[in-house]
């Protein structure tokens, strides 16, 4: 009851920050006019709550029924795609069926990393194991020798309103292989140190993990990995307490307080980076993308842009984010889209139903592996990779930003942890 408590509390919030800030300020940057805040009616706004509390239980239930890790991924997802979507779907002219068909995709994820029983995975040799610590050794090595020699330490910034230019000066300098090994650095080796760190109570092991987000995050300007630190430290903490409630109240703190602190200051940066970054953006840029490849005239990309590549030719002449970029801002920046939009512009609703089975399927992989770990710990280390489900297309996310290497890490970490006999452990792993 108080998770739904906090979902429709935190919907409320996103409802009064959009019409009183977003709309007003970022009407034309967030979603090119194609959608804008419109007398809908009572009947309509209410139909987005129904669906919204109807998740939000439906979520609440089945993670408190079967506790287990994969659950925060569905968590981030719910709050930061799927609550300001039904937000921008009561507020505003989006699409019906986009919206149904993103809460109904929704839906068939929670069925299936609840219903689908776990995989018995062997615990790995100790070879295997240092094996694996020496690879990650070796990717520590590579990431943060070469940024260092390409002149890292010289655009070492920390200010979050000079990111772009360190960004760019990074972008200039990129290696082979570093397009993966930095988000896997940031995201699954350096939260790894700062969990395991955690769990053992080690300050070695957390200042050494602080240290190197800091100098990633100062070396290329991606503000992802100044925040992912925050991020997995909070699950950390919470999901030991088995509470969700505290996520939506502390979501819907961020939201009010960014507010309150523009209309004090006027200042549009706490207000846009943690109102119409976070929260809206990555739901408007679902809309956008429905809206585009909903047009007949537009084809289906149908994976020709990854995996199908060798197969099917893909049918524009850019990547799909700057193709957005032309046809709805007329200028070319990146405006990435989750895993649900991105399924849309793959295989159209299909897609969606297809792509939130396999994301499913390897929540339940993260489940297995985790077992007997401690859940705070699984779940902290899946926070940050997860977070780019709202953000990235799933392959993408799968393999880029970390996800899988985040399963292998936690295999691994299977071979150096005592398993936990009680029956409680089990319990509080899923079932």
């Amino acid at each position: 009851m108080l998770v739904v408590i906090g979902g429709l509390f935190l919907r409320v919030a996103l409802d009064f920050t959009y019409v009183n800030y977003v709309d007003k300020f970022y009407y034309e940057s967030l979603s090119a006019g194609v959608f804008a805040f419109t007398e809908n009616g009572t009947l309509r706004l209410l139909e987005s709550y129904v669906i919204a509390l109807t998740l939000s239980i439906w979520l609440a239930a089945s993670l408190y029924s079967r506790w287990r890790p994969s659950g925060i991924a569905l968590l981030l997802y719910f709050v930061i795609v799927i609550l300001p979507l039904s937000s921008l779907y009561g507020l505003t002219d989006a699409s019906r069926a986009f919206f149904y068909a993103a809460a109904g995709s929704f839906a068939v994820l929670i069925l299936v990393t609840e219903l689908i029983p776990r995989v018995r995975l062997p615990r790995p040799h100790l070879s295997m194991v240092h094996l694996g610590l020496t690879v990650i050794l070796g990717i520590c090595f590579y990431v943060y020798g070469w940024l260092i020699l390409s002149g890292g330490l010289g655009r070492l910034n920390f200010n979050l309103l000079s990111v772009y230019e360190v960004r760019e000066a990074y972008v200039q300098s990129m290696a082979p292989f570093l397009g993966y090994f930095v988000p896997w650095q940031a995201n699954v080796i350096n939260i790894f140190i700062l969990c395991y760190g955690l769990h053992k109570r080690n300050l070695w092991l957390l200042s050494i993990a602080s240290v190197a987000q800091l100098l990633l995050f100062g070396m290329t300007g991606h503000k992802s990995f100044f925040l992912s630190a925050m991020l997995a430290v909070g699950v950390y903490f919470i999901w030991r307490r088995n509470s969700l409630f505290y996520i939506f109240a502390g979501a819907s703190v961020l939201v009010l307080f960014s507010f309150v602190l523009f209309l004090a200051t006027n200042n549009h940066l706490p207000p846009s980076l943690l109102i119409r970054r976070l929260f809206f953006v990555p739901a408007a840029n679902h809309l956008i993308y429905y809206d585009f490849f909903s047009r007949p005239e537009n084809p289906f990309v149908m994976l020709s842009n990854s995996i199908l590549a060798p197969f099917i030719q893909y049918p524009y002449d850019a990547p799909l984010p700057r193709v957005l970029a032309q046809a709805y801002w007329g200028i070319d920046f990146w405006p990435n889209v989750g895993y649900l939009g991105d399924a849309f512009a793959q295989f159209g609703f299909v897609g969606m139903f297809l792509f939130s089975i396999i994301l499913g399927l390897f929540l339940r992989f993260v489940d297995s592996v985790g077992t007997r770990l401690p859940a705070n710990l699984v779940a902290a280390m899946v926070a940050t990779p997860a977070m780019a489900l709202t953000n990235s297309a799933l392959f993408t996310s799968l393999l880029t930003h970390g996800l899988i290497f985040t399963l292998v890490t936690l295999w691994l970490l299977r071979g150096v942890c005592k398993p936990a006999h009680s029956k409680s452990a089990e319990t509080s792993q899923g079932g």
